[in-house]
């Protein structure tokens, strides 16, 4: 592979990062930052919503819209958007759209604790009784059901909803369509579009974090979508709780059978799907990502260390690549520093990154390269070569022969820099005698 192929694919990783990490718009104070929560709310979601967020006060938008369609999903990524929510000083509108979609259970938390509560024609919301994860039973606990309940009704007395209705989403189960919402008091706006949506919104007077009033003003406002990073989409895929626990459960089978079967194989692959179905199950995901990144240095190493294995390689580079994309993230509060130094400082680390693993690649290529060129067993003998370490009966070192690096063991100890005479090959070590016009030879004390 050459140099120019190298630097194509280096600039390819370097911008296709880029737009992954760094999805921003031009700064713009008219703008409105619109967030689409389709499917399953999860740990990815709130990471959408995250950065969706940070963009908004990055540009200084007049509103954050959360598009909602979604059945439910886990009670802890609902509470980390509702914190993101209620400590943001941009108003948040939450619109169940299209018509007939569904902001059902985590969704219906979602919408009630928004500073804005919009639906479209013949949409629902309720059904908030908590269920299992993920076999979906109903939780009968009256301390989480009264805990839910009383949440959901602080958060319609703080918009100024009903809090009897908003209570009956727990309690009972309730459903309850566009119309009825508003004509309950549950919340504030029926609009066929979102540009309708941001015309009604126009004007209102809410409260926003730090209990200061704002009046909305979105009449004339740009509108972005906001789209997720690589990071979130990789988030996306391995947190749906079909895939999650799939991964898990293959993770723990490839663990136990690894230790039944010879090699490192199982054990290896059993503790990345391990790692990637605990991230997908909402487990501490920075811990266990630096675990990942760990783990593709150390294999990576073993595969340079000993080239043969062709196995470590291609893994290590997976688990470099994966992990960095879901460690970083353009957050420079969680670090306590300015973002104006923050930003260059990811930069660097995702062009550091990805330079290493352009370089691994490129090493390994060439390793499994050499490899097919390989001599046969009938053309190592004979063959002479230099050898790198001390070498003995009992001492196994490594020989350059032909440009590669081999094992190999003597009957009689060679010094280091010695041209050796190839006898015989026993699997991946060469069985060598030392040239005697330049060996240095020493014969083994006995003991």
């Amino acid at each position: 592979m050459s140099l120019r192929v190298a630097h194509v694919l280096v600039t390819i990783l370097l911008f296709s990062m880029w737009l992954g990490v760094c999805t921003s718009f031009e700064s713009s104070s008219d703008s409105v930052i619109v967030i689409k929560l389709d499917g399953v709310i999860n740990f990815a979601a709130s990471e959408l919503v995250r950065e969706g967020m940070d963009e908004a006060h990055k540009i200084n938008a007049k509103a954050v819209v959360l598009v909602l369609n979604t059945h439910g999903g886990l009670l802890d990524a609902t509470f980390t958007i509702i914190d993101m929510i209620e400590r943001s000083s941009i108003p948040v509108v939450s619109f169940v759209h299209p018509k007939g979609a569904t902001a059902w259970s985590a969704g219906t938390f979602i919408v009630l604790s928004s500073h804005v509560a919009a639906m479209a024609p013949f949409s629902i919301i309720g059904s908030c009784a908590p269920r299992a994860y993920p076999t979906g039973e109903l939780v009968e606990d009256p301390k989480l059901i009264n805990s839910l309940t009383k949440f959901i009704e602080l958060r319609a007395e703080m918009h100024g909803r009903n809090e009897t209705i908003v209570a009956k989403f727990v309690t009972e189960n309730l459903n309850i369509g566009a119309e009825d919402a508003k004509n309950y008091g549950v919340m504030e706006i029926v609009a066929d579009t979102l540009k309708k949506l941001l015309e009604v919104v126009d004007g209102m007077s809410v409260e926003v974090a730090e209990k200061r009033q704002l009046t909305i003003q979105t009449r004339n406002a740009v509108i972005h979508y906001f789209g997720a990073s690589i990071r979130v989409r990789v988030l996306c895929i391995i947190s749906d709780p079909m895939i999650a626990y799939l991964l898990f459960n293959l993770g723990v089978f490839g663990v136990i059978f690894g230790f039944f079967t010879a090699g490192y194989e199982g054990e290896i692959m059993g503790c990345i799907l391990l790692i990637l179905g605990l991230i997908g199950l909402g487990f501490y995901m920075d811990l266990l990502t630096i675990i990942l990144i760990t783990l593709g240095g150390v294999f990576i190493f073993v595969e340079m260390r000993e080239p043969g294995l062709q196995f470590f390689g291609p893994v290590g580079i997976v688990c470099l690549s994966v992990g960095t994309l879901l460690l970083l993230r353009f957050d420079p509060a969680r670090w306590l520093i300015s973002p104006e130094w923050y930003q260059p400082f990811m930069l660097i680390v995702i062009a550091f990154v990805a330079i290493l693993t352009v370089f691994s690649a490129l090493v390994l290529y060439k390793i499994v390269k050499a490899k097919k060129k390989r001599l046969t067993v009938l053309e190592f003998i004979g063959g002479v070569g230099r050898t790198i370490d001390e070498i003995g009966p009992e001492k196994v070192g490594f020989i350059r022969f032909h440009g590669e690096y081999w094992k190999a063991r003597s009957d009689t100890i060679i010094k280091p820099n010695q041209k050796v005479k190839i006898l015989a090959k026993e699997g991946l070590t060469l069985i060598v005698e030392p040239l005697k016009e330049e060996a240095v030879i020493s014969k083994p004390e006995k003991k």
